[in-house]
């Protein structure tokens, strides 16, 4: 928690309303694609891959339905449990309904497009 604060500053008690912890076999049992509990969620395969996951109509956190965006494991960069999916589809919701950014961009993403790498 004191993680995601450092992200998310009014993430306190009073605005947290519900907490679940799971153990790998709960998460295999609701999600038949995480084998063993695994945060990598989805197929692994080249159409379904890098920034074409979950799929190539969905692979910007947008979908074909309109205000219906997704984000998770599923999604661009994937189940690395490093909140990038998360990131990813604050920014896109944030553009696509013109709702302004309170939040910067990570150090690490911002040397990585400085070094060309991203």
């Amino acid at each position: 928690m004191e993680t995601l604060r450092r992200y998310v500053p009014n993430l306190t008690t009073d605005n947290i309303v519900w907490r679940y912890i799971s153990t790998p076999l709960d998460i295999e049992n609701k999600f038949r694609n995480m084998v063993e509990g695994s945060f990598k969620q989805g197929a692994y395969i080249p159409f379904q891959m890098g920034s074409l996951r979950p799929n190539e109509e969905c692979s910007s956190n947008s979908t074909p339905i309109e205000r219906l965006f997704v984000c998770g494991a599923s999604t661009f960069p994937g189940g690395m449990v490093i909140f990038g999916a998360g990131y990813n589809a604050a920014n896109t919701i944030a553009e696509e309904l013109g709702i302004e950014k309170w939040w910067s961009e990570p150090e690490l993403i911002t040397k990585a497009r400085e070094k060309g790498t991203l």
